[in-house]
């Protein structure tokens, strides 16, 4: 996604590192919430909304990851505005973090979570589709897909 959108070196370099690191605050939930198999409570579900703050604080602290630090901590944001911890709407969430969030609904839903099972990437991507413009950005769901559709068949003609 990032050389479609013409993404400098620099630029595609904290985008890997944004994808590895998103979710490092996670390291603080417990894991009886981080794999529980059956629907969170409320109280379970305000502990995993904190883990963007908290992955923001703990890659603050080291200067090499700064360039990374608001995608950790607006990749729960949605387009709509009904993300999280922000509350951001539309283009007011860095563009690497709308980028994150699409990869990474992608991934959980065809590698599956204890509380969601794999689905084909043809309904992941149909579910992407249906959520452009509430929880995803819309123009960069559509830049995924034709890249997900042109790495697939390389792949398969390989």
């Amino acid at each position: 996604m990032g050389r479609s959108l013409n993404f400098t070196n620099t630029q595609l370099n904290n985008l890997m590192l944004l994808s590895a690191l998103h979710d490092i605050g996670k390291i603080s939930i417990k894991k009886s919430i981080l794999l529980k198999p059956t629907q969170l409570t409320s109280q379970e579900w305000e502990e995993i909304k904190k883990h963007p703050e908290i992955g923001y604080r703990i890659i603050t602290s080291c200067q090499d990851f700064q360039p990374i630090a608001e995608g950790i901590l607006t990749h729960h944001e949605r387009w709509d505005g009904k993300g999280y911890p922000q509350g951001l709407k539309g283009n007011a969430i860095p563009l690497s973090a709308r980028i994150i969030a699409i990869i990474d609904a992608f991934d959980v839903m065809t590698s599956g979570r204890p509380y969601r099972k794999v689905i084909s990437s043809d309904e992941a991507l149909e579910e992407l589709r249906r959520c452009s413009g509430t929880q995803f950005d819309p123009e960069l769901v559509e830049i995924f897909i034709n890249v997900f559709g042109k790495s697939n068949i390389q792949y398969l003609t390989n």
